[in-house]
């Protein structure tokens, strides 16, 4: 009995082994951000396509900066908002937070060198501060990541990619002309981000789910708050945005507060008709 239990367990672990291995390789869902798509754009000097790097935003656009050595940065959720000059990157994407905002200002100091003069232009919402909305989150933990490699659904996705191109499910992507236009895709060539980390094409929509919760909440503001003090520490130029008011009963909070975060550290932040 001892023997045919310690049998099925092995041959358990083997499946799963087996199941988690197809899953990684292939990674139907790309849960796995890997920056050689994003090479293979820049030197063929091609867009990338969303569905590369739609699960894995933040890992995408610090990557970005790092090869476009930027001075002139924007965080701000329109990403279709280009902007004319050299040495530009654009930060944002859809779902962008408080908590992006810090986790891409720590990445830009640590792929900064010592006493490089940066501007950065953060563009702020009001909703961002909505109790009511639940804002995405982009962090995985390792426990998802199994359930991941592990999940029947995800492998019935690998098989499906394996049978329906070999080059997709393993090399990763593929380069294709799509209206004059060269993209880097893995099935799906639009929308795309370009050189600039701007998007060309209509953005997904972020998942907004209410919480059920009411009122300005006021923790949001911690990693913000944390965002500036990264950029004072390192000398850069920091200038804060929003747009036009809007109807909520949060807008005086929202405008009180951001107001006195920003200019805590020094900086300026200020209401305008249009995004900068």
């Amino acid at each position: 009995m001892r023997r045919s239990l310690l049998l099925a367990a092995a041959i358990v672990l083997v499946a799963a082994g087996a199941i988690a291995a197809i899953n990684r390789a292939v990674d139907p869902e790309d849960e796995f951000y890997s920056g050689a798509a994003l090479t293979k754009a820049l030197d063929s000097r091609c867009r990338l396509a969303d569905d590369l790097v739609r699960h894995r935003y933040p890992e995408f656009k610090q990557d970005l900066f790092g090869r476009r050595h930027a001075t002139r940065i924007l965080f701000a959720e329109d990403v279709g908002k280009r902007a004319t000059g050299p040495r530009f990157v654009h930060m944002g994407f859809p779902g962008l937070g408080p908590e992006p905002v810090l986790d891409g200002m720590r990445s830009m100091a640590t792929a900064t060198s010592k006493g490089t003069r940066l501007t950065v232009r953060i563009v702020t919402d009001v909703s961002w501060f909505d109790r009511q909305r639940t804002l995405p989150t982009f962090h995985e933990t390792t426990a998802s990541r199994i359930r991941y490699l592990l999940s029947p659904r995800t492998l019935s996705s690998s098989l499906g990619l394996i049978r329906r191109s070999r080059t997709l499910a393993f090399t990763g992507w593929r380069r294709e002309q799509v209206d004059g236009d060269c993209v880097i895709d893995r099935g799906n060539p639009s929308p795309a981000w370009r050189a600039d980390g701007t998007l060309a094409g209509t953005p997904p929509e972020a998942t907004n789910e209410p919480s059920g919760e009411q009122g300005f909440a006021f923790s949001r503001l911690t990693p913000l708050d944390g965002a500036l003090a990264v950029a004072r520490a390192n000398g850069w130029r920091v200038v804060g945005y929003s747009g036009p008011r809007k109807p909520t009963p949060l807008w005086d909070a929202y405008r009180r507060e951001l107001s006195a975060l920003f200019a805590r550290h020094g900086y300026r932040w200020r209401i305008r008709r249009m995004a900068p």
